[in-house]
């Protein structure tokens, strides 16, 4: 079995970690950990998706600057 978890670090706790040993009970495994590519997620929904593809166009016709911060998609 192979799981894949996207996480934020901030949500990493003991029962985080009791979760993943009862999915694997007594086996070893193999952690890999990496900062996720933002970007999947962001075309993965269709309302982002949108979205960006939106803000891309008014840049591209030089309508207008667009200042983005990372909590504006959420």
């Amino acid at each position: 079995m192979e799981t894949t978890i996207k996480i934020n670090t901030d949500a990493l706790t003991t029962d985080f970690i009791q979760g993943i040993k009862k999915l694997f009970p007594h086996k070893t495994v193999e952690i890999t950990i990496q900062a996720a590519d933002e970007t999947d997620y962001i075309l993965g929904n269709p309302v982002f998706a949108q979205t960006l593809q939106d803000r891309i166009a008014v840049y591209e016709a030089k309508k207008q600057v667009i200042t983005l911060k990372a909590d504006d998609l959420v």
